[in-house]
C-alpha cells in the first residue's frame, strides 16, 4: 500500500494557545494543542508523529516516514522489538518499515517528571507514592499532571473532557501540582481501532509532545504483573495495556523515560490502599458520558467495580454520599454481582479473590444465575471464533 508520508511538525498559535501541527500526505493534519502557559514544553523532535501513527499504520501495512528531525533510539526501536511486541498482541497487524528526514542523539533529559491524571483508582496511586509520599527520591518526585483528548472521552468528547479537567484542575491544585492538558485531533488517526487497545500509544505521544519539559511520565498500570501474564497465559489479551511493563520502556528515549508504575499492585490492592486517605474524597472513576452529571455516576461499570470492591471490604459507607452514590448502586447490583461471578476478566476475579478472602457471601440465587450467564458467555465466545475463522478462509 502507498505509505503514510508527512512534513516536519510546526507550531502554530490557536485560539486556546499553541499547536503542533503536521501535515500529512492524503490525509487530515495531526496537531496536538496547549495553552500558551505550557507552550515552552513542546518538543521540536518529530517522535510524536511516529509514535502516534505506527500502530494505523501497521494495521493498514503502511510504511511511514515522518518528517523533520527523530530521536535515533526511538527510530531503531519502532523499526525492531516494538513491532514485533505489536504483532503479538494483534496478529493481524504488518511489519512495516519506519524512515525520517533526520535523526539526531537524544537531548538532554527535561527535569519535569509528570502523571497521567484522571482522578482514577491507578492515577490516585500513583500520586499517592511520587507525590505525597515523604520518602520519595528528589529525582522521582512528581512536578507535572497530565490530562489529554486523545479517545478517551467518547463521541461527544471535548465538552465531556472540558468538563472533567475543570473538576481535575481543582484537585491537582489542592496538591500543589501544575494541570497540563493537552487536545488533539490522534483519534480521528485511528479508524477502527479502539481506545482501550491503543491507548499506550496515544498517550505516549502526547508525552513527546511536551519531551521540552517532561524527561519522565509515570504510566498508571491498569494491569498488574499477575494479571496481565495470566491474559498472556490465557490468550485473551486484547489490547496493548497488557504489555505496557515491555512497550513502555521501547516507546522511551534517553531523554524521556515511560515507565509502568504499580504494576506490582493489584487494582483491588490500589483501591483499598484509598481507605482512609484524605485525597479519596476526589476518586473519579466513572466512564458516563454526561458531563453535567454527578462525578461518579455510580452505575457504570467502572463505578460499579470500584463500590462493590468497597463493600466487600467493609468501608463503602466511608464513600458515600460522596465521591459516589447508594441509590444508583443498589439499582444495579443484584445483575452486577452476576456479571462480576461470570466473568473472566482479570479484574473481576480480583474481586472474586477478595470476596474470597474476607468470607464475603454472594448469596446462592446468584451464584446461579451466574452459571447460567458463564455458559451463555462460552457459547457467544466460540460462535465469534468459529466466524473469525470462516472470515479467514
Amino acid at each position: 500500500m502507498k505509505p503514510v508520508v508527512t512534513d516536519a511538525p510546526r507550531l502554530e498559535r490557536s485560539g486556546r494557545g499553541v499547536r503542533v501541527v503536521t501535515d500529512i500526505a492524503d490525509s487530515d493534519q495531526l496537531w496536538f494543542e496547549v495553552d500558551a502557559a505550557h507552550s515552552g514544553m513542546l518538543s521540536d523532535r518529530s517522535d510524536h508523529v511516529a509514535v502516534g501513527l505506527l500502530m494505523p499504520a501497521m494495521r493498514y501495512g503502511r510504511d511511514l516516514h515522518i518528517g523533520g528531525v527523530m530521536t535515533d533510539v526511538l527510530l531503531h526501536q519502532l523499526n525492531g522489538d516494538l513491532q514485533a511486541l505489536v504483532r503479538f498482541v494483534f496478529p493481524n497487524y504488518q511489519r512495516i518499515r519506519v524512515t525520517a528526514d533526520a535523526v539526531a542523539p537524544a537531548t538532554p533529559a527535561a527535569m519535569g517528571v509528570a502523571t497521567g491524571f484522571s482522578g482514577g483508582v491507578d492515577s490516585m496511586s500513583v500520586i499517592a507514592q511520587f507525590a505525597l509520599s515523604a520518602d520519595v527520591p528528589h529525582s522521582l518526585r512528581l512536578t507535572h499532571l497530565l490530562n489529554n483528548n486523545v479517545g478517551a472521552h467518547g463521541q461527544n468528547a471535548y465538552p465531556v473532557w472540558q468538563e472533567r479537567c475543570e473538576r481535575l484542575q481543582l484537585v491537582a491544585a489542592e496538591f500543589g501540582l501544575p494541570f497540563v492538558t493537552v487536545d488533539s485531533n490522534l483519534d480521528a488517526h485511528y479508524p477502527r481501532i479502539g481506545f482501550l487497545e491503543s491507548a499506550s500509544f496515544r498517550n505516549a505521544a502526547v508525552v513527546h509532545v511536551l519531551g521540552a519539559g517532561i524527561g519522565r511520565q509515570y504510566y498508571a498500570s491498569s494491569y498488574s504483573y499477575r494479571s496481565a501474564f495470566q491474559q498472556l497465559q490465557g490468550g485473551s489479551y486484547k489490547n496493548m495495556g497488557t504489555v505496557d511493563p515491555m512497550a513502555l520502556p521501547l516507546l522511551s528515549t534517553p531523554s524521556l523515560i515511560l515507565s509502568a508504575t504499580d504494576s506490582g499492585l493489584s487494582r483491588v490492592e490500589k483501591t483499598l490502599a484509598l481507605i482512609g486517605r484524605p485525597e479519596a474524597r476526589h476518586l473519579d472513576v466513572c466512564t458516563s458520558p454526561d458531563p453535567t452529571g454527578a462525578v461518579n455516576c455510580s452505575h457504570c461499570r467502572k463505578c460499579m467495580r470500584t463500590m462493590l470492591t468497597l463493600e466487600i471490604a467493609g468501608h463503602l459507607e466511608e464513600f458515600l454520599p460522596e465521591p459516589f452514590r447508594r441509590d444508583p448502586y443498589l439499582a444495579h447490583r443484584r445483575d452486577f454481582l452476576i456479571e462480576v461471578l461470570a466473568s473472566n476478566s482479570s479484574l473481576m476475579r480480583e474481586i472474586v479473590d477478595l470476596a474470597d478472602e474476607r468470607g464475603w457471601r454472594w448469596g446462592a440465587q446468584t451464584r446461579q444465575r451466574a452459571v447460567v450467564r458463564r455458559a451463555k458467555n462460552a457459547a457467544i465466545a466460540r460462535a465469534r471464533a468459529l466466524r473469525n475463522r470462516l472470515r479467514r478462509r
